[in-house]
């Protein structure tokens, strides 16, 4: 799938999850709804300036706009991720070694089932 195809996916999905309409993310950005549309339909890539926008509008880490792996993830789930990974930003380094043996533990519960 064509790299275009697969970052507007995954710019359209984060953009659900956080339950913006395009108009919305575009005023956030202070960019046309038609540019935001270009991207999540696959017909143009972001130049930096656009990227940084678009993480600074969306409250995302550049690397979640170019996890295309995630792209097969249903939404709720992508959804609980971004929570999850705003959850531990907020945590001390103690707080999130915690919360890292707790994650494993039930990960692996749910591989002995």
């Amino acid at each position: 799938m064509d790299t275009k195809v697969r970052f507007g996916m995954r710019l359209k999905a984060i953009r659900k999850s956080k339950k913006l309409t395009q108009q919305e993310l575009a005023d956030r950005m202070e960019r046309s709804v038609d540019a935001v549309s270009n991207l999540e339909r696959g017909k143009s890539l972001p130049n930096f300036e656009t990227v940084e926008l678009l993480c600074r509008a969306l409250n995302v880490p550049l690397k979640t706009l170019f996890d295309f792996d995630d792209v097969k993830l249903s939404l709720r789930k992508t959804q609980l991720l971004e929570e999850l990974q705003t959850i531990a930003r907020e945590l001390s380094e103690h707080d999130l070694d915690l919360a890292v043996e707790q994650v494993r533990a039930i990960k692996n519960r749910a591989v002995r089932k």
